[in-house]
């Protein structure tokens, strides 16, 4: 199994169980939990902390929420990334808007094959740079592409603009 098909398997897993995992209102556990378990003479404790902002019910994406906390994201900027996937890609990591430029608009939240592209600044790409990804066919990975987003935000933030600025049309 190839590098590339084993990190789709591995985001195509986390998807699953973020879809499996993802609290709603009616169940969305406390702030903070512990669990406690025991086998023979091993105890195992684990501490879970949930998001201060539950899942809510108008959500356009609720199986991406759980993956894009844990790339990062915060929940004051859930409510737009969630617009964003679903106006980009109805929530399906295999799209490809191919009639952009540079190559085309890639996976959830559609970034441009311009950030992973060879430029005068970035010889490898800017993603590549950043140490997001390796190649521009790592946008179709959901894990790959939520963080490739999340430097796009970072990015925008760095150089004065606002957080959203490569999703022109919010």
């Amino acid at each position: 199994m190839t590098s590339r098909n084993r990190r789709l398997l591995i985001g195509i897993i986390i998807a699953l169980a973020a879809i499996a995992v993802t609290p709603t209102f009616a169940d969305a556990p406390d702030e903070s939990q512990t669990v406690s378990t025991s086998a023979n003479t091993v105890t195992t404790s684990t501490t879970t902390t949930t998001s201060t902002m539950p899942l809510p019910p108008t959500a356009s994406c609720p199986m991406w929420w759980s993956l894009a906390r844990v790339v990062g994201f915060t929940d004051e900027q859930m409510p737009t990334l969630d617009r964003i996937i679903y106006r980009e890609s109805r929530c399906d990591a295999t799209q490809l808007n191919a009639s952009d430029p540079n190559g085309g608009s890639v996976g959830l939240t559609q970034v441009n094959r311009f950030w992973c592209l060879p430029s005068r600044y970035y010889p490898s790409g800017y993603l590549q740079s950043v140490g997001v990804l390796d190649d521009c066919d790592d946008l179709y990975e959901p894990e790959m592409n939520l963080r490739a987003a999340l430097a796009l935000v970072a990015y925008s933030r760095s150089v004065g603009l606002s957080d959203w600025h490569q999703w022109a049309w919010l």
